[in-house]
């Protein structure tokens, strides 16, 4: 009797061990996909703000206070916002983006010319948009202007985009490995391997607990830890070390746009509350003296 009493308590513990790992596990997983579902866009918001963002704006606004001296600072503020969160701008960033890890992945030289003769087509793209937000027509010939201030030989732009090209093209083995990881982080194949995972470790922990919705208590719990993981303590990491990355992959300072991570840690700790919720109501319904594998 004592050493069935034994054998049963040591099953429970070791229950509870495995529940606690698989626990973490999945933490770990769910840590691992928000990361590989946002790199993406905080590469490409930052690479915007680094190089096109303050560029297109400052000469904007020197070109359109020349043409229109009596647009309001109200007007003005309006065109950098415009400016500041612009798709086809984030899309140029991204084809930098692109155009950067291609280089280190085949050693195919990074092509400035493109990337800037994207900006010109963005800036006649969004001509529109501009116009609204001044509420003035430009003439052509300001447009002429603002896209040869950002792309001739002599640009800011044009310099900061050779400058970046000329350190990655040089760039130390070490270097290069945080474009990789980068790469392998943003590939769908590491998105669909941490899905698959997290099925994996839901079906483990129901058929372990011998319950269809337990699971729910651990999966709640381990989105609130990977909540406070990805909304908390990594955007402080990348705070640490954006100067260091900015400066040896860029060869300019950066500001890592992490707002995408704070929101997605929010979401988790949501859905991790709202999941040990249901378990909390489903636990208080079906009891365990009247469960028979729920």
């Amino acid at each position: 009797m004592k050493k069935s009493y034994n054998y049963k308590k040591g099953g429970q513990m070791m229950k509870k061990v495995i529940n606690v790992f698989l626990t973490i596990i999945m933490a770990c997983v769910v840590v691992l996909l928000v990361i590989s579902l946002s790199i993406r866009t905080i590469s490409t918001k930052t690479i915007s703000n680094a190089f096109f963002e303050e560029e297109v704006s400052n000469n904007m606004k020197e070109v359109l206070a020349n043409t229109f001296p009596d647009v309001s600072s109200e007007n003005i503020d309006v065109l950098e916002n415009v400016i500041k969160d612009n798709e086809a701008i984030n899309e140029v960033a991204n084809d930098l983006l692109n155009h950067i890890s291609d280089s280190i992945s085949s050693g195919n030289k990074v092509d400035s010319e493109t990337i800037l003769n994207e900006i010109s087509v963005a800036i006649d793209r969004n001509v529109p948009v501009i116009e609204e937000a001044l509420g003035k027509d430009i003439p052509e010939e300001q447009i002429k202007e603002i896209q040869s201030k950002l792309t001739d030989e002599n640009s800011n732009l044009k310099n900061q985009i050779d400058q970046t090209v000329d350190k990655i093209e040089n760039m130390d083995s070490s270097a290069k490995q945080v474009i990789k990881t980068y790469d392998a982080l943003d590939n769908n194949v590491t998105k669909i391997l941490c899905i698959i995972s997290l099925v994996v470790i839901i079906v483990l922990l129901g058929i372990i607990n011998k319950s269809f919705f337990k699971w729910s208590l651990f999966s709640g719990i381990s989105l609130i830890v990977s909540g406070a993981i990805v909304g908390m303590i990594v955007p402080m990491i990348v705070n640490v070390v954006e100067v260091a990355v900015g400066q040896r992959l860029l060869g300019t300072t950066i500001d890592i746009a992490v707002n995408s991570l704070n929101m997605a840690g929010i979401i988790c700790a949501v859905i991790g509350i709202v999941l040990i919720i249901v378990y909390a109501i489903l636990n208080r319904r079906y009891r365990t003296y009247d469960r028979q594998y729920y």
